[in-house]
């Protein structure tokens, strides 16, 4: 198959893989918390988020696979990738060893930090701990997990993660309307994740036969080149941790946690774009690693400026309308006493979710390319900047503070450090970046966001099917903005795709 038809397979999969990971959940919150109530509900993000930490334990070992076997691929050098694999899978049983001990002083710790009422005591400390077991599972299967992203076959991963998210939603809906509580929540959801982790596992073994290695201690010329790569990415996922996780536990520790309810609804609204960019973003990072392999500087400068543009183009549409509609939407989603709080809490964290999007293809192209020292600096500047900020504006404003916290120290670190990056790692000048990878884009927005807010003023929907509605009638009014900025290109590529189905017409004629 060619690169690009599997590029394209990539891309598609992870749409529909993301859209089944955002519609399912979404559909469910009000479910739950009307279930739970909004203490346990509270508990449970609690549970999760802090539990969450133990990601960091990745140590960036899954970027590195990814990196190491895409490289490999492309230079033909199979020893090298199966030297990287064992190694890895060496340390993730060690640290999935130790991660299994920490969950029980983790267990026990949970309801003395957080207040947790006596009588849920026992039923928060059996969560957290089968929520730390799950992450054990998953940093085991991690190592597999970026053997199948190395060799592009983002469409298996995709797969699993739609069967992961729809098994779990099912369960989780029998199992609250059968009267049971977060414990059985939390069996269910280490079942699922372990189910998931063997998946990926035996999908690596089957697609890619060289990391079927023995597990043996790594040698230290192969220790050197994993860490000098993985450290960095290491330093990154715990600023990334302490950046989007850490918000829901200075409102447990610090107000109640019955507000972390308001807190999460609107952090998970900001995190669905995210998984977005995510998706689209993981695509890129094999890709860059190829180009650079092969010394395509050209085709890696045009990748980052239509990747940027792709990433605002399909984000600035949803971000626009939950900051401008944000909280007739929260009304209407999870209820007119979630309104006011969640959806101004929701549009101080839209700030923060532009910056993070429009630089993320920026950022999955420095892990390809194995530049991203520099980035791992700037985000642990940033981390310690948003933790501080967020603990002082929390005493100050209350629950906007924590909020304002985040949104603040990411808009100063990305508006310094990443136009400075591209110009310096990647070769594009910042007045690119910026005009062409941002600017027309951020302009074909703008109508759209006014019809937006004149929309939400005169009409007021009474269902989620009429809101969606609404979206949907103003959407052309951005469709004809981009239309009219990017005209000369999309005629180009449209050009490009008539010719290239010509030999394929004329054959089949």
């Amino acid at each position: 198959m060619s690169s690009k038809k599997r590029f394209a397979i990539n891309v598609v999969t992870n749409w529909i893989a993301m859209a089944v990971s955002m519609v399912v959940p979404f559909f469910l919150a009000p479910f739950v918390v009307r279930h739970l109530g909004a203490t346990i509900y509270g508990i449970w993000i609690l549970a999760v988020s802090t539990v969450s930490y133990l990601n960091m334990l990745d140590l960036g070992l899954r970027s590195a696979i990814t990196r190491f076997v895409s490289k490999s691929a492309t230079e033909g050098n199979t020893r090298d990738a199966q030297k990287a694999i064992g190694a890895a899978l060496w340390f993730r049983m060690a640290i999935a060893a130790f991660v299994v001990v920490i969950s029980i002083g983790l267990a026990v710790w949970f309801p003395q930090i957080f207040k947790i009422p006596h009588d849920l005591e026992r039923p928060a400390q059996i969560t957290v701990l089968l929520c730390a077991l799950g992450v054990a599972a998953s940093l085991l299967s991690g190592v597999y997990t970026g053997v199948i992203r190395a060799i592009n076959r983002f469409d298996v991963l995709s797969t699993i993660t739609m069967t992961q998210t729809l098994v779990r939603a099912v369960g989780v809906i029998l199992i609250l309307r059968s009267g049971h509580g977060l414990v059985v929540l939390a069996i269910w959801e280490f079942g699922v994740v372990l189910s998931s982790s063997t998946a990926e596992m035996l999908s690596a073994l089957k697609l890619y036969p060289p990391c079927r290695v023995l597990v043996l201690r790594p040698d230290m010329e192969t220790l050197k080149s994993i860490w000098s790569y993985s450290f960095k990415t290491f330093i990154i996922i715990v600023a990334v941790q302490i950046v989007f996780y850490t918000d829901n536990i200075v409102v447990g520790a610090f107000l109640s946690v019955g507000v972390v309810t308001f807190y999460s609804i609107a952090g998970s609204l900001a995190m669905y774009s995210g998984q977005i960019s995510t998706a689209m973003g993981t695509t890129f990072i094999p890709m860059a690693s190829g180009l650079d392999a092969s010394g395509n500087s050209a085709s890696l400068k045009k990748l980052l400026i239509r990747g940027t543009q792709a990433m605002l183009g399909l984000m600035l549409p949803i971000g626009l309308t939950l900051l401008l509609r944000g909280k007739t939407f929260i009304g209407l989603w999870m209820g007119p006493q979630f309104s006011e709080t969640s959806g101004t809490i929701l549009q101080i964290l839209l700030i923060s979710q532009f910056f993070t999007i429009g630089n993320s293809t920026a950022g999955q192209i420095a892990y390809g390319v194995d530049k991203h020292k520099s980035v791992a600096t700037c985000a642990a500047l940033e981390a310690v900047f948003n933790l501080a900020l967020s603990l002082v504006l929390v005493k100050v404003v209350g629950l906007y503070g924590v909020a304002w916290g985040t949104s603040i120290s990411m808009a100063i670190a990305h508006l310094i450090f990443w136009p400075r990056f591209v110009s310096k790692e990647l070769g594009v000048s910042p007045r690119s970046y910026l005009w062409d990878g941002w600017g027309k884009i951020v302009l074909c927005s703008i109508p759209f966001g006014i019809a937006s807010r004149l929309v939400d003023r005169h009409l007021h929907p009474g269902s989620l099917v009429a809101f969606f509605g609404q979206v949907l009638f103003t959407l052309p009014v951005y469709f004809l903005a981009v239309l009219a900025i990017f005209h000369k290109p999309l005629s180009s590529a449209f050009r490009r795709w008539q010719a290239s189905r010509r030999p394929v017409l004329q054959g089949m004629a």
